[in-house]
């Protein structure tokens, strides 16, 4: 099989198979959405496989499982490692899956556990009960005393702009409320980008916006991406938790396979796959926590367990050289940061 690399955002990948099409058939990582954003996007294929990355003068940086059927995984991850190393450029996959992971250090990358992604299994998943659920409990249904009410929109069938106006509004005074910079990347909050893709769910109480919550669909897996989550700084105790579990509910009426939120960092970082991993460990820890400081991760997984997902994917980061060099950690973090 012939390697191709190309150097833009493309309609369709090298071989003439559209790279939409690519990301709807092998597209299973929740992050893979956001290839649909524009960025300067870079592709390497081989066969029916993409990887989909960014670039540096001295790095490549991998965003999320490359696209392919898992038998196609080894053959095209080493060959897009060896040409990158042909470029003496370094690099780094962000934020990959424990099938990936394993498949990279096989090829000789090193691997590091950075966290754990929440899975929601619709077939099974219900809100929290017992013990277990008492603060999700009080949370709802203090919103509900509050006359919290939650409006469900799908901007594929009619676009509706004053409900969007109410979206973006509470995006407002979220941005409004931080302390520090919001990204301007791809990673930026973009409830009604790639809209056809998207259904949105909005928390009002006394007909005001307080919370939104835009979940992107994963046609790989059936499933939904929790993707962007913001609420206004004088939202009513409960609002989120209210609106999170009856957009799941929502999605699991609808006949979704699953949903996914954003990773935890750092947790389960004790249970590493690669011995090496205490040494790389040490280089990008300080990076990772810099990076969960800027978007606040932590407080988000902290709504995320309240609602008990059925299990937790871990997430991974590679390097290749093994030894991790400063262009590529730098370059990793642009990425992030941006």
């Amino acid at each position: 099989m012939r390697s191709v690399l190309i150097d833009d955002h493309p309609a369709t990948s090298a071989n003439g198979t559209g790279l939409l099409e690519k990301l709807d058939r092998f597209g299973t990582g929740p992050l893979s959405f956001l290839l649909r954003y524009d960025a300067p996007w870079r592709t390497f294929s081989l066969g029916e496989g993409v990887v989909c990355y960014l670039e540096s003068p001295r790095a490549a940086i991998v965003w999320t499982d490359p696209l392919c059927a898992a038998s196609e995984l080894p053959a095209l991850l080493g060959a897009f490692g060896r040409a990158m190393r042909a470029e003496h450029r370094s690099i780094c996959l962000l934020v990959v899956s424990e099938h990936t992971a394993r498949t990279a250090i096989e090829l000789g990358f090193s691997v590091l556990k950075i966290g754990e992604e929440p899975w929601f299994d619709l077939a099974h998943w219900h809100t929290p009960r017992g013990n277990r659920g008492k603060k999700y409990r009080w949370a709802a249904n203090h919103a509900r005393r509050m006359g919290v009410e939650i409006e469900e929109y799908r901007p594929n069938e009619t676009r509706d702009i004053e409900f969007e106006s109410e979206v973006l509004d509470v995006l407002a005074r979220w941005r409004a409320a931080l302390k520090r910079p919001e990204s301007n990347s791809f990673l930026r909050a973009s409830p009604f980008e790639q809209a056809a893709l998207k259904r949105v769910f909005l928390a009002r109480r006394a007909g005001i916006g307080e919370a939104a919550l835009a979940c992107a669909y994963l046609p790989a897996l059936n499933g939904w991406y929790l993707e962007d989550f913001f609420r206004a700084p004088d939202a009513a105790n409960g609002a989120s938790e209210l609106l999170i579990s009856t957009a799941l509910a929502r999605l699991q009426a609808n006949g979704a396979a699953g949903a996914a939120f954003a990773m935890a960092p750092m947790r389960g970082f004790e249970d590493q796959l690669d011995r090496r991993a205490r040494l790389v460990g040490r280089i990008v820890a300080r990076a990772i926590q810099r990076v969960d400081y800027r978007y606040g991760f932590g407080a988000m997984a902290r709504y995320e367990a309240r609602f008990e997902p059925s299990e937790w994917h871990a997430r991974y980061l590679a390097f290749l050289p093994a030894l991790p060099r400063p262009a590529a950690i730098r370059a990793a973090l642009r990425v992030l940061s941006a």
